[in-house]
């Protein structure tokens, strides 16, 4: 292909809405490089490449969301595993506590020959009932930490639930999609069977038009000689003149009309 010559290959041309043909060769472009580069730009069209690429960006980002999943779900897992150590922890510890608030509880009352209409204000300041009550305040404490740890407890199960509803449903989706993409390659594959392209010729078959054409003229053009009385040797290899060249003008615009 000459240099001078600039044909306009570009495989974005063709997906222009505002697509002009006079944009895709040059002016001085000759038939045979109007057809080659049109076969250039007809290869440029390719959907299955497209779809594969697509296919394999959304298995690509399924391996990544899934594996963000496995990621954010282990984190939960452990903390959730650190939060129940440390309630068990703490309910343990309480319930030493509420043993040794036994213990002194049973002490005082064994120690004490109070009445049960005394009020708490009249009870002993002794020893034994202000561990009592040191351990009481401790072990409201260590109740309160179980709560907290209950409600962490609860949220980190609230989140796993979340994560997992939402990856179900998306993911059921992806899958789909994924499946569906891969049956379209499959099935548009067919379209490269010698028996599809076949059904095809009929569409595009202009070839046929100009055989015709071929043939109309080649009868129009006997017809012509036989009225004219013409010897075929006489013109093919001298040329006809111009009165015989308007006279034949005049004659096939006659036949067809007529034709």
């Amino acid at each position: 292909m000459r240099e001078s010559i600039q044909v306009v290959a570009n495989r974005n041309l063709i997906e222009d809405p505002s697509f002009n043909v006079e944009k895709c060769y040059s002016s001085a472009s000759t038939l045979e490089e109007k057809v080659s580069n049109t076969l250039i730009l007809l290869s440029s069209i390719d959907g299955v490449a497209k779809i594969e690429s697509l296919l394999n960006h959304l298995k690509l980002q399924k391996s990544n969301i899934l594996a963000l999943y496995d990621t954010v779900s282990s984190a939960i897992k452990s903390d959730l595993i650190n939060t129940l150590e440390n309630l068990f922890e703490t309910k343990l510890n309480s319930a030493k506590i509420e043993k040794d608030m036994d213990r002194l509880l049973y002490t005082i009352r064994a120690s004490t020959p109070f009445s049960n209409s005394r009020f708490a204000d009249q009870l002993p300041q002794s020893k034994e009932y202000r561990q009592f009550l040191a351990l009481y305040g401790e072990n409201m404490s260590l109740n309160q930490k179980v709560v907290q740890f209950k409600s962490q407890i609860s949220l980190y199960l609230d989140s796993q639930k979340i994560l997992d509803k939402n990856y179900a449903s998306k993911m059921a989706h992806i899958d789909y999609q994924i499946i569906s993409l891969s049956r379209i390659i499959s099935n548009l594959s067919e379209t490269n069977k010698e028996e599809i392209g076949e059904l095809y010729l009929t569409q595009f078959n202009r070839i046929e038009a100009l055989v015709r054409d071929i043939t109309e003229r080649e009868d129009k053009f006997n017809k012509l000689k036989r009225v004219m009385n013409l010897n075929p040797e006489s013109f093919i290899y001298t040329g006809f003149n111009r009165d015989v060249m308007e006279q034949v003008s005049e004659l096939d615009s006659e036949l067809s009309k007529k034709v």
